[in-house]
């Protein structure tokens, strides 16, 4: 029997988390649209602790997303405001 560990090792730290507090993103292929439209931008509104992983929440004008650290750089590109 083996089993298969995922995910370990690639999780937010609080301190990474925390650090993307208030950082605007769009969502990987409409970073062409969130220089024109606002409704493509979201920002890390806050981050969540659930047995001991580390979450963070993003809001957008119509929803709110939770990632996981590896599906947070698999779905998001982060922004650079003036």
């Amino acid at each position: 029997m083996t089993i298969e560990f995922f995910g370990l090792g690639d999780q937010f730290t609080l301190k990474e988390a925390f650090d993307l507090l208030n950082s605007h993103v769009a969502r990987k292929g409409e970073e062409k649209k969130a220089e024109t439209s606002i409704q493509y931008i979201g920002f890390v509104a806050g981050l969540l602790t659930l047995n001991d992983e580390v979450e963070v929440v993003i809001k957008f004008p119509k929803e709110m997303v939770q990632l996981t650290k590896t599906a947070f750089f698999a779905q998001m590109t982060l922004l650079e405001m003036p």
